[in-house]
């Protein structure tokens, strides 16, 4: 039987008087990824946010392995994030540090690791996404595309069971946003990660998504796979494929 990792019940989310999510319903089972579609602005970006707690839910229930986030101290919603991965739009990376530098921040927060222990994760999460030979570079020396990658190596450095992308090619060219996806789907199959996705891209989704979920209005409207969605009768829907 499938495990459930994350696992929304009637999540509400407002800002002042606008309710951005009204009825959020989802359950991500183990090693799944999950893409969600919707149009801007109607809180694809902020569901992910409320379940790694950097925004709190007005009402609902989030559960992330079992536990409602909504019952845990600081100190264990610390812990729990440990186990999480969040690759941000930018990838925010920081300039003043070199790839190397970058990898290694959080493990510094996290573990008590040697330095040549850090040295060999920060090389080995690199050499999974092809750029072992970056690994001193700057930021600022690297295309886009090579950003996200190793933005997206130090969200793996800690090992995370679930990881979060918020418009993971997005500014990218066709051909580095297909790599990307192609990444992300590879990097799943061999770690067996959960994964949220959200994004605009149907190549991504196409790549990525063992199950897609259409947000309107506040509310997943329904789910399904790439090919049953793709034959939608519904206007809305269809206005995505």
């Amino acid at each position: 039987m499938n495990e459930t990792v994350i696992n929304i019940e009637h999540l509400k989310k407002s800002f002042g008087d606008k309710t951005v999510l009204k009825d959020i319903n989802i359950k991500v089972m183990k090693g799944e990824n999950a893409v969600t579609l919707g149009k801007s602005g109607t809180g694809k970006s902020v569901t992910l946010q409320c379940i790694i707690g950097l925004l709190p839910a007005d009402s609902g229930k989030i559960e992330i392995f079992g536990q409602d986030i909504s019952y845990l101290s600081g100190n264990e919603m610390t812990e729990l994030r440990k186990r999480m991965g969040f690759l941000f739009q930018s990838g925010a990376l920081y300039d003043s540090m070199s790839v190397r530098e970058n990898l290694q921040f959080p493990l510094k927060r996290v573990f008590k690791l040697k330095q040549d222990e850090m040295d060999e994760a920060a090389f080995n999460r690199l050499k999974e996404v092809g750029l072992e030979d970056a690994i001193d570079k700057m930021p600022s020396e690297l295309s886009g595309g090579m950003r996200k990658r190793v933005a997206l190596a130090r969200t793996l450095i800690l090992n995370p069971e679930i990881v979060l992308y918020d418009e993971p090619t997005t500014g990218l060219d066709p051909a580095t946003s297909r790599e990307i996806s192609e990444l992300i789907r590879d990097i799943q199959k061999l770690h067996n990660i959960t994964s949220m996705i959200v994004t605009h891209d149907m190549e991504c989704v196409k790549i990525t998504s063992d199950r897609i979920y259409i947000l309107k209005d506040g509310e997943y409207i329904c789910n399904g796979t790439y090919d049953e969605l793709e034959k939608s009768n519904d206007n809305f829907i269809k206005s995505f494929f």
